[in-house]
């Protein structure tokens, strides 16, 4: 059966969504592509020299509490559930602990029909899933001093061996988890500060941050979604399609000779420099496989053809940088200098008023630092050009 839609899946998405809901658009873009992810599983690949590539993204929407985090999320994911109850994608909250977390990804999920060898096996399990964590300090304050050292691994391998005290080791193969989350700037910030800058930086490195600071819009009223005719038909068109996806789109992705190009040509601005923050430096080192794993999500979006084309490669460059941009807003205030942390709360207050005079800026700091530290900030923020 051909698709619904004339337009990508997440276009559509956020189309079918924005005007019934303040969340910011970025939320509901990012929000789909996480539902792509979870739907593609690993059922699609990409072979990246001695890497084997999945789909798989740890995608953290970032901002103040009550501009939609969670609606974003929660209403995304709720088009994976099909009329018989049953998911497009396999799903853990983040009420379950990390060692629960670890059991049920080994126990695995009924599947489809898959080949292995030279034989297909009706039932087969998987253990693919997507972890929702609306609340991320929720998920990651249930865990021990390896918990991000377990997510990078689980973001890495498609094979994990898990140890328990009490029930032996299991040997999870075939994986691919993906994670959907929601927090607050100072969560992220203290997670990066509180923990081995070794390991925080790992899994804040494999993560794509998405952070806004206030609401797409104000609605006095929303008009529900299902009430609205062109919205409710574009809903089912959305949901027709994502079936069509998460059953038909399989197998390994090819680069043509146009993309080869394009990559070539953008890869040599991924080199360090030497302004780098450390949460750049980390963020640069693994963009090549963020940009891999967004094209497979972006082709799979636009159409069934096994091929990454000029235009995912283009697409999938233009929102990895465009996140690249924003890693040192999402960790301002991470650093050993005493002066970090309020630099990041002046650069924030500047940067949501605009012009405002000095009085103003005492009055929305004089909680968090004295304005002799006030001037210390304001010199460096000359001095560095800001």
């Amino acid at each position: 059966m051909a698709r619904s839609l004339k337009i990508p899946w997440y276009k559509a998405f956020v189309d079918c969504t924005l005007p019934h809901t303040e969340a910011p658009r970025n939320y509901l873009f990012w929000s789909a592509i996480s539902v792509l992810a979870g739907v593609l599983k690993n059922e699609v690949f990409f072979k990246d020299g001695l890497y084997t590539l999945y789909p798989n993204q740890y995608i953290i929407l970032t901002g103040p509490p009550g501009i939609g985090k969670g609606t974003a999320i929660n209403f995304a994911w709720k088009m994976t559930k099909l009329v018989n109850n049953q998911r497009l994608a396999n799903v853990l909250t983040d009420k379950a602990t990390i060692p629960e977390i670890l059991r049920l990804i080994a126990k695995g999920w009924p599947g489809g029909i898959k080949v292995l060898g030279s034989q297909g096996v009706v039932g087969a399990l998987e253990h693919s899933c997507t972890i929702i964590a609306s609340e991320l300090q929720t998920l990651l304050s249930t865990g021990d001093a390896s918990t991000l050292s377990t997510f990078c691994q689980l973001w890495d391998q498609q094979e994990y061996e898990n140890r328990t005290k009490n029930q032996g080791t299991d040997i999870i193969k075939d994986m691919c988890v993906n994670l959907i989350g929601g927090t607050v700037p100072d969560y992220v910030r203290g997670m990066e500060r509180d923990i081995s800058a070794i390991v925080a930086g790992g899994f804040n490195a494999r993560c794509i941050f998405i952070f806004e600071d206030k609401k797409s819009k104000e609605l006095d009223f929303a008009v529900p979604l299902d009430r609205d005719p062109k919205s409710k038909a574009l809903y089912d068109m959305l949901a027709a399609d994502l079936e069509h996806i998460a059953h038909n789109v399989k197998g390994e992705y090819l680069l043509n000779d146009e993309a080869k190009l394009v990559w070539k040509n953008f890869y040599p601005s991924v080199s360090p420099l030497p302004e780098d923050s450390d949460a750049m430096l980390n963020f640069k080192g693994r963009m090549r496989t963020h940009v891999w794993k967004m094209c497979m999500i972006l082709s799979a979006a636009r159409k069934d053809r096994m091929i990454i084309e000029a235009a995912d490669v283009r697409d999938a460059i233009f929102l990895v940088t465009k996140v690249r941009r924003q890693v040192d807003k999402v960790f301002r205030g991470v650093g050993t200098s005493q002066l970090a942390e309020p630099t990041a709360k002046v650069q924030a207050f500047i940067e949501k008023f605009g012009m405002c005079t000095k009085t103003e800026l005492v009055k929305a700091t004089h909680r968090h630092m004295e304005p002799a530290t006030l001037d210390r900030v304001l010199y460096i923020l000359l001095t560095i050009g800001y």
